[in-house]
C-alpha cells in the first residue's frame, strides 16, 4: 500500500522538541542538585565525628552568597568587603560539640595567618543559637576575627548549611573552592586555603 500522507514540514515537526528538550535539561540540572545535597547529608551524617569531610556542595564553582550584617560587637561586617582576599567563613553553634572541638583549631590558624601576614580573613556564622550562649562561647575562646549572629537562618540557608560545623574557602574572586562538613583540623584549614590561592 502506498503511503498518501504528504511529508512533514520539517521546521514544523521540529517545533514541539525545543521546548521539550528545555523541560528535560532543567530536570537533569534540578535532580543533579538533589543529588549533590544528599551526597552532603550523607558524607555529614557518616564522617568521623573528629574530622571534617570535604562536601560536594552545589555552591563549588560559583560566586559565594554575601554574608552581612552587624556582629556580636555592633560592628557592621559584609563579605564583600573582603573581596581580593581568600576568606574562611566558619558555621558554628555554641551548643554544638563539634565546634568546641573545632574551636582551638581556628583560634590557632587565625593567629598564625596573622602573624604571617598571609591577608587571609575570617567569618564565622553563629546559627540556631541563642545570644547568651553564642556570647558566653566567643568570650570563652576570645577569636579575633568577626562573628555575625543568623537568628532567621538566612545566611545558613543560603549555604545550604542545616547542621554546624561546616566551614567554606571563598577564593579573592569571591567563588566558593572547596567546604567542609564538621570539625575542621589545623591541616584542613591550611590545605582548603591554598585551594583557594591556586
Amino acid at each position: 500500500m502506498i503511503d498518501t500522507q504528504p511529508p512533514a514540514d520539517p521546521a514544523t515537526a521540529a517545533a514541539p522538541a525545543a521546548p521539550r528538550r528545555r523541560r528535560h535539561t532543567a530536570r537533569w540540572v534540578a535532580g543533579g542538585v538533589a543529588m549533590a545535597l544528599v551526597a552532603v547529608a550523607v558524607v555529614a551524617a557518616t564522617r568521623p565525628s573528629n574530622q571534617a569531610s570535604s562536601v560536594p556542595t552545589p555552591l563549588l564553582g560559583h560566586a559565594a552568597p554575601d554574608l552581612a550584617g552587624r556582629d556580636f560587637s555592633g560592628t557592621p561586617v559584609s563579605l564583600r568587603s573582603d573581596r581580593g582576599h581568600v576568606v574562611v567563613v566558619n558555621f558554628f553553634a555554641s551548643w554544638c560539640p563539634p565546634c568546641q572541638a573545632e574551636e582551638p583549631n581556628l583560634v590557632r590558624f587565625a593567629f598564625d595567618q596573622h602573624r604571617a601576614r598571609t591577608g587571609v580573613q575570617l567569618l564565622s556564622v553563629d546559627i540556631d543559637d541563642t545570644t547568651a550562649g553564642a556570647r558566653r562561647f566567643l568570650a570563652q575562646w576570645g577569636p579575633s576575627w568577626p562573628a555575625l549572629p543568623d537568628r532567621a537562618g538566612q545566611l545558613a540557608g543560603a549555604y545550604g548549611v542545616g547542621a554546624p560545623p561546616m566551614t567554606f574557602f571563598i577564593d579573592p574572586a569571591g567563588t566558593v573552592v572547596a567546604a567542609l562538613a564538621g570539625p575542621a583540623t589545623y591541616d584542613q584549614l591550611v590545605t582548603g586555603v591554598a585551594a583557594a590561592r591556586g
